[in-house]
C-alpha cells in the first residue's frame, strides 16, 4: 500500500495541474474573434424582421466577450511571446487582425444570406468552453448565445 500511495498522489497532482496550465492559445482565440467579428457583421446587416432588442442583446454579449478575449488572452499573449516588446506585439496584433478578416471573408462566402444560423451560437459556445469570462461578461454572453439560437429559429 505504501507503494501505491505516492503513485496515486502523483497521478492526482498531475490531473489537477493539467487544467491550470492549459490556458487558451492566442491562435484559438483569434479564430474565436474572427467568428465574433463575422456575427457582428451579420448583426449590422440584419433584416428588420429581427427584433432590435434581440440584435442589441447579442451585440452586447459578443462585444463583452471579444473585449475579454483581447484584454485577457490575446494582448498579454502577444506581449509575452515577444518578450515584453510592445512594438513587436503590436506588429503581431496587425497579423492577428488580418487573419480575423480572412475568417470573416470566408464566412461571408459560406453564409451569403442575411439569416442567422445556430452554427453561429455553437461556434461561439465552443470558444466559450476554451476561455470563460466572468461576472457580467459571462451573463451577457449567455444571453447572446440564447438569443442567437432564438434568431436562428425565426427563419
Amino acid at each position: 500500500m505504501k507503494i501505491c500511495s505516492p503513485i496515486l498522489l502523483t497521478a492526482l497532482t498531475l490531473s489537477f495541474a493539467m487544467p491550470a496550465t492549459a490556458a487558451p492559445s492566442v491562435n484559438d482565440m483569434q479564430q474565436c474573434q474572427g467568428i465574433i467579428d463575422f456575427v457582428e457583421y451579420k448583426l449590422d446587416n440584419a433584416p428588420e424582421k429581427y427584433p432590435q432588442a434581440d440584435i442589441k442583446a447579442v451585440r452586447v454579449g459578443l462585444e463583452g466577450y471579444d473585449n475579454f478575449i483581447q484584454q485577457e488572452i490575446v494582448s498579454p499573449g502577444l506581449l509575452k511571446f515577444n518578450g515584453g516588446d510592445a512594438t513587436k506585439a503590436e506588429a503581431m496584433q496587425q497579423q492577428v487582425d488580418a487573419y480575423k478578416l480572412t475568417i470573416v471573408n470566408n464566412f461571408k462566402k459560406r453564409y451569403k444570406d442575411t439569416r442567422f444560423y445556430t452554427d453561429f451560437a455553437v461556434a461561439i459556445n465552443e470558444c466559450g468552453k476554451k476561455s470563460v469570462p466572468s461576472g457580467q461578461a459571462l451573463e451577457d454572453l449567455k444571453v447572446a448565445l440564447n438569443t442567437l439560437v432564438k434568431l436562428a429559429k425565426m427563419n
